[in-house]
C-alpha cells in the first residue's frame, strides 16, 4: 500500500510540475533556459580562454564553433534562439585573429552553416557580405545584401563599418560619401540586450528620466532626434522638490550626448536656468569629453546607462523639467563627418 501511496505521490508532483510548467512562461523559460546557459558558458569561456592563451592553431578553435553549432542544431530548432545569438559572439571574437587563406576557408565554412539556419538575420546578413567580399563576388550584390541588413536595422552599427571598410579598399569614395551620411542619420533599430535592461534592449529613440526620491516612477521621453538640439520636456504627476536626478539610457555605442541648457518650472510657473557649470554629472559606464559650454557624454557599450545629476541646490515645488540635448554618432573613420 505503502508503495502505491508512493508512486501515486510522486506522478501527481510530476503532473503538478508539468502543469505548472505548461501555464507559467516565465518558469518555463526559466527551466529550459538553464541548459542553455550552460551551453553557452561553456563554449564562450573555453573559445575566449583560447584566443587569449594564443593557441597556435586556430582551426581547432574553428572547429570548437562548429561543435557548439552541431550541438544546438541537435536539442533546439534550426531558428533564432538565445544559442545563435551566442555563436555569431563567438565568430565576431575568433574572426580578428583569421591570418592564412586555410583558416578563412574553414571559418566561411562554418559561418555558412550557421547563416543557413536563418538567412534572414541581421548578423547572417553581415556575415554573408564578408564571405561575399572574401570570395570576390560582384560589388552590386554585395551592397544588394547589406542594404537589407539595414534597412531590418538602420541604426545598428556592424553593416557600416564593413560597407566603409569595403568602399576605401575599392577606392569607391562616392559609396564611402554615400554611407557615412546614412549612418549618421539612422536613427531606427537596435540591439535586442540578453541582460536585464529597462528598455529590453539598445536603441536611440528614447530615453528616461528619474527623480531620486520617486523610485519607482519613471518617466520615458519618446522621439529623439539626431544632429540637431531639441529640448525634451518632462511633466511632473505632482510638484517636488529637486536636488539630484537621473537620466536612464540604453543607446547604441558610439552615441554623444551634449546637454546644454537645463530648466526647471515650479508651481507659479517660475522658470529656473540652471548653470551647467553648477551641476556635478557622473556615469555609470559612459565617459565626458571635455567643454566650457556642454556636458558632453561619449555611450561606449549596449549596457543600462545612468547619468546622475546634482544641482548643488534643492529647487522647490518643480513641476517641469526641461533639458536641451543633441544627440549625435562618433565617427567610425578618422575622416571628416564619417
Amino acid at each position: 500500500m505503502k508503495k502505491y501511496f508512493l508512486l501515486y505521490s510522486v506522478l501527481f508532483i510530476i503532473f503538478i510540475f508539468i502543469t505548472y510548467l505548461a501555464i507559467n512562461s516565465n518558469f518555463r523559460r526559466s527551466i529550459l533556459g538553464l541548459p542553455a546557459g550552460l551551453i553557452n558558458n561553456y563554449y564562450s569561456i573555453s573559445i575566449e580562454n583560447n584566443l587569449i592563451l594564443g593557441t597556435n592553431d586556430l582551426n581547432k578553435i574553428i572547429n570548437k564553433i562548429d561543435q557548439q553549432i552541431k550541438v544546438t542544431d541537435f536539442i533546439t530548432t534550426n531558428s533564432k534562439n538565445t544559442f545563435t545569438d551566442n555563436i555569431y559572439e563567438n565568430l565576431y571574437k575568433v574572426e580578428k585573429y583569421i591570418n592564412t587563406d586555410q583558416e578563412l576557408d574553414n571559418f566561411s565554412k562554418v559561418v555558412r552553416k550557421l547563416i543557413e539556419r536563418d538567412p534572414n538575420l541581421y548578423d547572417a546578413i553581415i556575415w554573408d557580405t564578408k564571405l561575399m567580399s572574401y570570395t570576390n563576388s560582384e560589388k552590386n550584390k554585395i551592397i544588394d545584401r547589406l542594404n537589407y541588413a539595414i534597412n531590418l536595422s538602420p541604426a545598428s552599427i556592424e553593416a557600416y563599418r564593413f560597407i566603409l571598410d569595403y568602399a576605401k579598399k575599392n577606392n569607391d569614395m562616392k559609396l564611402f560619401n554615400t554611407y557615412c551620411k546614412k549612418y549618421h542619420y539612422a536613427l531606427l533599430g537596435g540591439k535586442k540586450n540578453k541582460e536585464r535592461s529597462l528598455f529590453d534592449g539598445s536603441s536611440l529613440t528614447r530615453f528616461a528620466i528619474q527623480l531620486e526620491n520617486q523610485i519607482n516612477d519613471i518617466n520615458i521621453i519618446e522621439g529623439t532626434n539626431l544632429n540637431e538640439s531639441k529640448d525634451y520636456v518632462i511633466i511632473l504627476k505632482q510638484p517636488a522638490n529637486i536636488q539630484n536626478i537621473k537620466i536612464l539610457s540604453n543607446f547604441l555605442p558610439g552615441i554623444l550626448m551634449n546637454i546644454k541648457n537645463f530648466e526647471l518650472t515650479n508651481i507659479n510657473d517660475e522658470k529656473f536656468i540652471v548653470p551647467l557649470k553648477d551641476m556635478y554629472v557622473s556615469s555609470k559606464n559612459s565617459f565626458f569629453i571635455e567643454d566650457e559650454k556642454e556636458i558632453k557624454i561619449f555611450i561606449t557599450d549596449y549596457n543600462d546607462e545612468k547619468i546622475k545629476i546634482n544641482f548643488l541646490k534643492v529647487y522647490k515645488e518643480i513641476t517641469q523639467i526641461k533639458i536641451k540635448i543633441n544627440f549625435s554618432k562618433a565617427n567610425l573613420t578618422n575622416k571628416t563627418k564619417c
